[in-house]
């Protein structure tokens, strides 16, 4: 929007500009402080500097324009020197004392997604943060596990956040990263699963551009780009919970969006075999996975978070899915909370293929109801136990090893049980990520 004349009032949290359109309609924009991005300075007119010169400033700011998408909008002003001045003060002052990020390590993945991650930063993240006065360390991926290493090599006093441009597979990097280097500088032991886990105060922000861009869908109730860049750039932040999963006395992995074993921890393995496929995989892969599924002999152990009672169930499962950005009924919707008191688990035991595909199809569409199965059954805890008793193992006592290959979605990457047991425990409040969480 823009207008050479207006009037301008200072409020006490916000600026209101009022000016006419050509149809002569009055149109007044009322911009909180908190949605001001940058004041830019255009120059006198004329070289004296005196209080009667004309004085241009335009002032960028965020506006909220359909389906939760936000946009830069800008405002043009032309007064005399000292009004003008006098506004650009005033907005620099409310910008100095926000807690809006200066210093960002970036990571891009070019291989997220269909390959357009450098492109992205490079036309639509960078300008936005040089707008912004934010310096950036970028870093391009090379490996899988490169974006964890160099998340933990980080000198975190150095930077205020740091942002991903990839899909969900680098965001789990960077947690795992940021949740790794915290234990690690607060003395805790990561690989014990019942150490109290200390958040990670850094937040991250999450760029899309990968191939299901999940996580930034469900904190901003769109993949759209430039919302999540403004969401960055505004400082704001939500708290989102972390599951760590432990094998063999070790740390495996944090997840901070799915962790499926079974059925998706197949198919995404299937799919890790076809990466030649591009995003197409994902359509066409996991089809196969469902007509061959195969079942497990399972034993879970846990404790009810209502009740407190330790529990075992035994069955033939084809899967044991956690969401960690749980989900909950909203009309004939599912719809993400982030945040949640305990875990969600849901195992599938046997049933006709037939029945599966619906409560597949239902939850791939996000429907309301899709858990209302007989053969789902739903446990809320704090953490549980997945053991393999009748599996054939090598090796005894510690050194034992499960013969048959089991995978987990961690995050959309695949993570192998090589242990005849795991352990799955819940980090409230673990991960700050850029954004207003749609809860």
């Amino acid at each position: 929007m823009n207008s050479k004349v207006c009037e301008v009032t200072l409020h006490p949290s916000s600026v209101s500009f009022i000016y006419q359109k050509r149809s002569g309609k009055t149109v007044v924009e009322d911009i909180s402080y908190a949605h001001v991005l940058a004041v830019e300075e255009k120059g006198f007119k004329t070289q004296d500097n005196n209080d009667n010169d004309i004085y241009a400033v335009t002032v960028h700011y965020v506006r909220q324009v359909s389906n939760r998408r936000l946009r830069i909008m800008s405002q043009n002003v032309q007064s005399d020197y000292t009004t003008c001045k006098t506004l650009v003060t005033r907005l620099e002052e409310e910008l100095s004392v926000t807690e809006r990020p200066k210093r960002l390590a970036v990571i891009i993945n070019p291989n997220s997604g269909k390959k357009r991650a450098e492109k992205v930063f490079k036309n639509k993240v960078q300008p936005v943060f040089t707008l912004c006065g934010i310096h950036t360390e970028v870093h391009v991926t090379k490996t899988k596990g490169d974006a964890l290493q160099h998340v933990r090599d980080l000198n975190l006093a150095d930077v205020d956040g740091v942002v991903t441009v990839g899909g969900d597979g680098l965001y789990c990097e960077v947690m795992n990263g940021l949740l790794l280097s915290t234990q690690k500088d607060h003395g805790v032991n990561a690989d014990d699963p019942k150490a109290k886990v200390v958040p990670a105060d850094i937040p991250i922000g999450i760029i899309p551009a990968g191939s299901g861009n999940w996580v930034t869908q469900y904190l901003h109730g769109t993949r759209d780009v430039m919302t999540a860049i403004l969401h960055v750039v505004t400082g704001f932040t939500s708290r989102t919970n972390a599951v760590s999963v432990h094998q063999g006395g070790k740390v495996s992995a944090y997840a901070g969006l799915v962790l499926c074993f079974g059925l998706q921890g197949d198919m995404m393995n299937d799919c890790e075999k076809f990466r030649w496929m591009g995003p197409n995989r994902y359509a066409v892969i996991p089809i196969s996975t469902v007509l061959s599924r195969r079942t497990f002999d399972v034993e879970i152990e846990y404790e009810d978070d209502v009740t407190g009672e330790l529990t075992r169930m035994s069955d033939w499962m084809y899967s044991v899915d956690t969401y960690v950005i749980s989900r909950r009924e909203q009309g004939d919707k599912l719809v993400p909370l982030f945040g949640d008191s305990a875990l969600s688990v849901y195992t599938s035991s046997k049933c006709s293929l037939g029945k599966h595909v619906q409560q597949l199809t239902k939850l791939q569409d996000q429907k309301a109801g899709c858990f209302d199965y007989d053969f789902v059954k739903t446990v809320r805890t704090q953490g549980y136990k997945v053991r393999f008793p009748r599996a054939a193992v090598s090796g005894k006592g510690d050194d034992s090893m499960l013969k048959e290959k089991c995978y987990i979605s961690c995050d959309g990457d695949v993570l192998q049980v090589v242990k005849p047991e795991f352990e799955v425990r819940l980090h409230h409040n673990a991960i700050r990520l850029y954004g207003d969480a749609v809860n």
